[in-house]
């Protein structure tokens, strides 16, 4: 695969993965082959204390340290992996050797200010929870969930919690998402 210098957000990531590999847009995305396909190595291993993940552009393979002792989670890990991918799609070639992101960096409220850890950890949500799939499997997801229940609704939290499993990202992260995108109040 010919890796673009930039790309501009996950959609346009997806397109050519989907085009050139027939990767499989599904939930929860494969972020591991996303990996792959882009040539970035990825270790899991215990990192210094705060360090949540690095990437590192280096002559031949970028290279992702995940930081297990901080992403215990599988979908911290899941999210941690797609913002580092997010920094190899978006800032690659700005002339920084490496990105490394602690805790605060990678929360909403700490990477406000820094544009950099914004734009990553957006890409990083767009990459999980891609616009088309939360629509499709979401409402899929509320007409099994009405139907399995005999419930005329579905509350919020509930749809969350199904919604975060699926994809396996937090509850936190699906309601920023669904949030964001408009989808609940």
């Amino acid at each position: 695969m010919e890796v673009k210098d930039v790309y501009e957000d996950a959609d346009e990531l997806f397109e050519q993965l989907v085009e050139e590999h027939g990767f499989q847009k599904v939930a929860p995305i494969n972020v591991d082959k996303v990996a792959e396909l882009l040539g970035i190595k990825v270790r899991y291993e215990f990192g210094p204390d705060g360090q949540v993940g690095r990437i590192e552009f280096s002559e031949g393979s970028p290279q992702v340290s995940i930081n297990i002792f901080e992403n215990s989670f599988e979908p911290r890990q899941r999210f941690t992996l797609a913002h580092e991918i997010g920094h190899f799609c978006l800032h690659r070639g700005e002339g920084a050797e490496e990105f490394v992101d602690t805790r605060n960096q990678m929360s909403r409220s700490g990477s406000y200010w820094d544009t950099y850890e914004y734009e990553a950890n957006t890409f990083a949500a767009e990459l999980l929870m891609p616009r088309d799939l939360v629509l499709r499997d979401g409402n899929k997801i509320i007409e099994k969930y009405l139907e399995e229940t005999g419930k005329e609704k579905i509350k919020k939290e509930k749809l969350i919690d199904l919604l975060a499993s699926h994809f396996q990202v937090s509850n936190p992260a699906m309601a920023y998402r669904l949030k964001n995108l408009g989808f609940v109040k």
